[in-house]
């Protein structure tokens, strides 16, 4: 089951794109990558090849930012996107980022006939992949594999399936950063290579409220002598 929740959804897309990596060699023609959300502390826990996934920062994308709408979800056969009178609706409430595909996730949303709610906040999630290995020709297979498969250069896309969402997810670079063994003694080096990767995503502004239709319409004159 995938993980829900801002953050938690995109970490679980982001190891998801990288688990089942493999490096070649002449010992093992598959040997597996192995990927940690930190740097792994116990020396057990350093089988090298290994990736590491670090969150680097939240910036809101204001060049993504509409003008304040409103976001509707229609509770009827047609859904989200076939309110009365419309086969088609670009403010349409089809899903809740980061949690739900569908409106299964509110509960409550029987008691409506129309939920509403504001339109999200666009915002850019930055992240630090970085590749370790000890040996020259794991960095070039990583590298290539990075490079080509995993994190092109262009038209770079994650699917995220808490939400069952496509986003964007751009390579804004890449460096090498060797390091010097200090479990070694400094004599053997660390082949490392770090990728800057921005993934898009969105944060609710609102509450989901909901509306229901009126039945009657009862008007009343009174009438003033003057």
């Amino acid at each position: 089951m995938s993980k829900t929740g801002f953050l938690l959804a995109e970490d679980e897309a982001i190891k998801n794109r990288l688990t089942g990596i493999t490096v070649s060699d002449d010992r093992n023609a598959t040997r597996p990558v192995k990927v940690f959300f930190r740097y792994p502390e116990a020396e057990t826990e350093r089988d090298y090849p290994f990736i590491t996934i670090e969150m680097l920062d939240i910036v809101h994308a204001k060049n993504r930012q509409h003008s304040e709408n409103q976001l509707y979800y229609y509770n009827t056969a047609g859904g989200a996107s076939a309110p009365v009178g419309a086969s088609f609706m670009p403010n349409a409430l089809n899903y809740w980022p980061s949690i739900s595909s569908d409106f299964s996730y509110f509960t409550d949303k029987n008691n409506y006939q129309t939920l509403m709610t504001n339109e999200f906040v666009p915002v850019d999630l930055l992240y630090q992949v970085s590749t370790f290995t000890r040996s020259a020709l794991h960095d070039r297979y990583l590298s290539s594999i990075m490079l080509t498969k995993i994190f092109p250069f262009r038209r770079g896309s994650i699917h995220v399936p808490a939400d069952n969402t496509d986003r964007r997810l751009e390579l804004l670079d890449w460096s090498t950063a060797d390091l010097l063994d200090p479990e070694a003694g400094y004599r053997k080096r660390i082949f490392r290579k770090v990728y800057t990767l921005q993934m898009s995503a969105e944060l609710p502004s609102t509450d989901v409220y909901g509306s229901k239709q009126a039945t009657e319409i009862v008007a009343t004159i009174d009438y003033i002598n003057s």
